[in-house]
C-alpha cells in the first residue's frame, strides 16, 4: 500500500533488521545515534531537493513575499504541505548552504598532511595526477560548520569536488571512521 505522494511507507523486514543489528554490533555503534544520523541525512536530502538555483534564491530573498513564493515552490516540489516552521527551517538551511563564506588560505602544513594521508589520490575515484587535477575539499563544508583544519580536508579530483558542491554526505564520515 502506498502512502501520500506515491511513496511506500517504510517497512523493514526481520532479515533487514537483523542485518542492521549485525552492522551496529560490528561497528560498535550506538543504535540511537545511528538513527539520529539517518534522520539527519534524510532531512539533508529533503533540503537538497528543495534548494532552488542560487539566482532564484537571491531573487526571492530580495522580494517582500519571497518566503511565501519559496513555500509555494517547496510544496510543489514535494507534492504536499509544509508547515510554516518547516519552511522557515528549510529556508535558513538553504541560506547557509548558498550564501558564500570567506575561507582562510590553506597552509603548507595543511597541504602536506593531506598529501601524506591521501597518497595524493582522489578519495572517490582513486585517480592521481597527471590523469586528474586534485583539489582540496572540505569533508564537512565550512557552510555547515566544518573546520578549516587538516583533519577536515582531503583531495578530490576536480570532477568529484565540483560535482559535490556544499552538499554533505554522512557516508564520507562513516567511511573514514571504519578505515
Amino acid at each position: 500500500m502506498e502512502g501520500s505522494h506515491g511513496v511506500r511507507p517504510l517497512a523493514v523486514s526481520t532479515s533487514t533488521a537483523d542485518e542492521i543489528q549485525k552492522l551496529v554490533l560490528q561497528l560498535h555503534l550506538d543504535i540511537d545515534v545511528l538513527f539520529q544520523e539517518i534522520r539527519w541525512a534524510l532531512g539533508e536530502e529533503r533540503i537538497n531537493r528543495l534548494t532552488p538555483t542560487l539566482d532564484q534564491f537571491r531573487t526571492w530573498s530580495r522580494e517582500r513575499d519571497g518566503l511565501n513564493r519559496f513555500w509555494e515552490f517547496a510544496n510543489l516540489q514535494i507534492g504536499g504541505e509544509l508547515s510554516s516552521n518547516e519552511v522557515r527551517d528549510i529556508w535558513d538551511c538553504i541560506e547557509l548552504t548558498l550564501v558564500a563564506r570567506k575561507r582562510k588560505a590553506f597552509t603548507f602544513q595543511d597541504y602536506l598532511m593531506i598529501a601524506i594521508r591521501s597518497d595524493q589520490r582522489c578519495e572517490f575515484c582513486d585517480k592521481r595526477p597527471p590523469e586528474v587535477t586534485l583539489e582540496i575539499d572540505h569533508i564537512v563544508p565550512v557552510s555547515r560548520g566544518g573546520a578549516e583544519s587538516a583533519p577536515n580536508l582531503r583531495f578530490l579530483c576536480q570532477h568529484h569536488n565540483r560535482s559535490r558542491g556544499a552538499r554533505f554526505h554522512w557516508a564520507d564520515i562513516w567511511r573514514r571512521a571504519i578505515q
